[in-house]
């Protein structure tokens, strides 16, 4: 029986996520498990439900497992994203494939790409474009144009570079897995406008933010999950506090910006130079933006400032699995991941933390306190200590 894995944020659980669950299936999936980002994102950004409530939705529309991507790979680039989620997908040990949307819809022209981008050849003309300023995705385009310009599309579109980083970090670590992917449908990743019942999941939050009706772009049964969330003013956005960003910041040294992960080639001065004279978050962002520095790599060096994530974070790979919420076939699954996974299986967190390495552990006390801060972005504010007494999202 083939088990699929998928790497994903759900924020939230729209038709499009539906579509691949359902490919899955069709393709033999017995067992879904889904590694999922928690409360923070990786657009640099806070989640519109918490990872409970995302947890609940996805196993209501056929997920049968879900594990946490830990904070730092998260909130973080693309091949970062890609590292942590992979990592953790190969450990469970009993993964077949992973399982991934995108705008090709082809699996071999994307294992092309990730050839070519992991050339010395690429590397050295990226590194010749990025040394003229540009950003990173800009450079990586002009990179792959000069070496094959009929793959210029695949290496622009968001899901189809996030496809390549998985296939270059499952070669990267030898993980033993398949790929599969399904053809994004519908709205782009970044349209602005909705026009089919598959909806993007940032057109998605906006609806969300203006009260308006979610019901077409989201499965029934999910759909009333996050309705009776939003009821209870337990969804969440960073405009709801952003003064403690801006406090966070504000108490920051230029040292400790330096610290930040991703904060490369003195970008922490023109950080810390918009960070004195702005009045927002916005402010900061568009005071900080160029074409080298894209914003949703500014907003995730906020995001990291006010989760204190420095660079040691990732500097391994996750060290633990995490489990959120099963069903009962994701309970049947779990039974084979702790036979199988070299890592060690976290359910409870008062009888874990002391059976982790203190790096381990580091990381899951960053995940507590990070939940503790999320929830001062809720609509209602939450009291500390939700990690520990939210528990297993258990569907039978």
């Amino acid at each position: 029986m083939k088990s699929y894995g998928i790497i994903s944020e759900f924020n939230p659980f729209h038709n499009g996520h539906q579509l691949l669950v359902n490919k899955c299936r069709e393709a033999g999936a017995a067992y879904i498990t889904a590694v999922m980002s928690g409360n923070f994102v990786q657009r640099g950004d806070i989640a519109i439900a918490s990872k409970h409530i995302r947890t609940k939705m996805a196993l209501q529309c056929g997920v049968d497992l879900v594990i946490e991507l830990p904070l730092p790979y998260a909130n973080a680039n693309a091949q970062v994203f890609a590292r942590g989620g992979v990592h953790l997908v190969n450990q469970t040990g009993c993964i077949d494939a992973l399982a991934f949307g995108s705008e090709c819809g082809d699996i071999a022209k994307l294992k092309r790409a990730a050839n070519i981008l992991t050339s010395a050849e690429f590397n050295s003309r990226l590194r010749l474009e990025m040394a003229k300023g540009i950003s990173y995705p800009a450079a990586l385009s002009r990179a792959t144009e000069a070496l094959d310009n009929t793959l210029l599309e695949t290496v622009s579109t968001p899901n189809n570079v996030l496809a390549i980083e998985y296939i270059k970090a499952a070669a990267e670590q030898k993980a033993d897995i398949d790929f599969y992917t399904v053809k994004r449908r519908g709205d782009s990743h970044n349209s602005t406008q909705i026009t089919s019942s598959l909806a993007s999941a940032s057109n998605i939050r906006q609806l969300i933010s203006n009260n308006s009706e979610i019901v077409k772009y989201i499965p029934e049964i999910a759909c009333k999950t996050l309705k009776d969330t939003i009821a209870l003013g337990e969804t969440a956005e960073l405009k709801n506090n952003e003064r403690a960003i801006l406090t966070k910041l504000r108490s920051m040294s230029r040292q400790q910006l330096a610290q930040l992960a991703d904060i490369t080639e003195g970008l922490e001065n023109r950080l810390y130079s918009a960070i004195q004279t702005s009045k927002s978050v916005d402010e900061v962002i568009n005071s900080v933006k160029t074409k080298r520095y894209t914003r949703s790599r500014i907003r995730r060096l906020i995001i990291s400032a006010l989760l204190d994530i420095d660079k040691s974070y990732t500097e391994s790979l996750p060290q633990y699995i995490r489990v959120l919420g099963f069903n009962e076939n994701g309970a049947k699954l779990l039974g084979k991941i702790k036979k199988t996974s070299q890592l060690p299986i976290v359910t409870k967190l008062t009888n874990s933390i002391s059976s982790l390495t203190p790096s381990a552990q580091r990381m899951l006390m960053l995940e507590i306190k990070s939940t503790d801060i999320y929830n001062t972005f809720t609509e209602k504010i939450k009291p500390c200590g939700t990690e520990y007494t939210d528990g297993l999202v258990i569907m039978k």
